[in-house]
Formats: C-alpha cells, sequence, structure tokens
C-alpha cells in the first residue's frame, strides 16, 4: 500500500471536519436566526489589524458578547452600532449578517463527499492491513 492513500484521508477528514463545522454552524442561523443591533464596546488593534468586541442582548436572555475580526478598517468605532444574527434557541450562537453563508447546500455536500472519500480510504487500508 502505497503512502498516497494515508495523504488522500487525511485531506479527506480536515475537508469533512471544516465543512462539516460550517454546516453546523450556519444552519440554525439560517432556519431561525434573529437580526439585532449590537453596540461596540471595545476596538483592539491585533498583527492583521483590529478587532471589534459588540455586545447584544438576546430576547430574554442576558447581554452577551461577541468578538469579530480582523478588520483592516474597523466597520464601527466604540458606541456605534452593527447587525448580528444569532440563534434564539443558543444565544450564544452568533455572526455578522456578511459572514452567514447564503445555504447549506455546498457544506452538506461536501461533507457527504469528503466523508465518502475518507470512508473508501479507511475501508481500502483496513484490507491493505488484513490481507
Amino acid at each position: 500500500m502505497s503512502g498516497w492513500v494515508f495523504l488522500v484521508a487525511l485531506a479527506a477528514l480536515v475537508v469533512f471536519c471544516v465543512s462539516l463545522g460550517i454546516y453546523l454552524h450556519a444552519s440554525p442561523l439560517l432556519k431561525r436566526g434573529i437580526r439585532h443591533s449590537a453596540v461596540c464596546v471595545n476596538v483592539g488593534q491585533v498583527a492583521h489589524g483590529s478587532m471589534i468586541l459588540l455586545e447584544y442582548t438576546p430576547v430574554g436572555s442576558p447581554a452577551r458578547q461577541y468578538t469579530v475580526g480582523p478588520f483592516v478598517f474597523p466597520p464601527v468605532q466604540i458606541g456605534g452600532r452593527m447587525d448580528v444574527i444569532y440563534d434564539p434557541k443558543r444565544p450564544q450562537t452568533v455572526t455578522l449578517p456578511d459572514r452567514l453563508p447564503r445555504g447549506t447546500r455546498g457544506a452538506a455536500i461536501t461533507s457527504i463527499v469528503s466523508g465518502a472519500v475518507l470512508a473508501a480510504c479507511v475501508l481500502r487500508i483496513v484490507l491493505a492491513v488484513q490481507g
């Protein structure tokens, strides 16, 4: 058995994990996400630009904070407002509207295909070890 099977399996595993993560994060926000106004409470500098700390209060929950960035030019200053989208069932799950994908079909298909490739590679490795 050659090493390419391990490399393909590793690549498939990485793609599977990333696409599944995108799907699991975006799907609830697309289905039931609520657009809400958040206030910028801090702007901090990092090596690659500025990070902003937003505070929002979900309906029926205490205030929460969300850090987003880096930005070359922060879209808001301290005290300014930005929209966020949060999941009412899990208010800590939040994103900016422009960072939310339009749909999850691509992530779902990528997860399925990379999962199938990963399964085929694992099967090939198991059969090579046994035989």
